[in-house]
């Protein structure tokens, strides 16, 4: 009785058939080999679409590249007043008809800044097809005496260009004892006195009148500023601040020193509350 319901509910054959493990090993490597082919293929597919995705990429690249749509036809300039068009358009070269995604934006700037007037520069691209130029362009300060020359420069000592009658529209100075000690006769500024210059114009600028009253400076002394105004031969010291209150004090005292001297050699105005003033030998003068 327990065997006939046995085979009746196991598998055919009953016992013996449960007990025949190589019919299962045999079932087992099978569905293994199957299974591996089937994960090799898997992979083939994907490296076959990966591939063919890479040389599509690569095609589209290609052809983004070579395409009329972003060949330069532009250069927008901004920010130069100084710099005409023509003369940025030489520093830079001629990068229309090239591709816009080509264009060395390094060697753009480069170039520009190879201008004295140029102070800084951005250069980027605008899609479909222009290249953005922006400059900030160097503001002169004063004109420089360097030996029997005259230049601009601005409040780092950087010279700009030599002062000639196409920059006559520049109500600046002529500045004295800017050159740096080791250029004898040469072209280098000392970037302190150019900064001692411009702090000195820049405290001025709240009194235009003030200001274009300077004829001369002379900043050749360390920590000094040395004018002269128009019309006036005092020669006025005023150390490296408060220059303008020590002006100031000076025109106060104008009226009183003329009224005592015939002329008036300089006046110190360095040391606060404390004037010193010295009259200008005449008779040395006629001799």
């Amino acid at each position: 009785m327990s065997a006939r319901r046995v085979g009746r509910r196991g598998l055919p054959g009953g016992a013996a058939a449960v007990a025949d493990k190589r019919f299962r090993r045999a079932d087992a490597r099978s569905g293994k080999r199957r299974g591996a082919a089937l994960r090799v293929w898997r992979l083939v597919r994907v490296v076959l679409a990966l591939g063919a995705l890479v040389a599509l990429v690569a095609f589209a690249s290609v052809r983004v590249v070579d395409a009329q749509l972003l060949s330069v036809d532009r250069v927008l300039v901004r920010g130069n007043q100084r710099l005409s068009t023509g003369e940025i358009d030489a520093l830079i070269g001629d990068v229309r008809g090239e591709s816009l995604l080509l264009v060395d934006l390094d060697r753009v700037e480069a170039r520009l800044r190879d201008s004295p007037w140029v102070e800084s520069v951005t250069v980027r691209r605008l899609l479909p097809s222009t290249v953005d130029v922006r400059i900030v362009e160097r503001e002169p300060v004063a004109i420089a005496r360097l030996g029997q020359q005259l230049y601009l420069v601005d409040g780092t000592g950087v010279i700009v260009d030599g002062y000639g009658p196409q920059y006559v529209e520049f109500d600046l100075p002529i500045v004295d004892g800017m050159a740096a000690p080791a250029a004898a006769g040469g072209r280098a500024i000392d970037p302190g006195r150019a900064q001692l210059t411009a702090r000195f114009l820049a405290d001025l600028a709240s009194r235009p009148e003030l200001r274009r009253a300077v004829s001369q400076v002379d900043v050749s002394r360390d920590h000094n500023v040395t004018v002269l105004l128009d019309d006036d031969p005092t020669l006025l010291y005023l150390g490296d601040e408060k220059f303008m209150a020590r002006l100031r004090t000076y025109l106060e005292l104008r009226p009183t020193l003329n009224e005592r001297w015939e002329e008036v050699d300089y006046v110190d105005l360095r040391f606060g509350q404390k004037i010193v003033a010295k009259e200008r030998d005449i008779r040395k003068n006629r001799q």
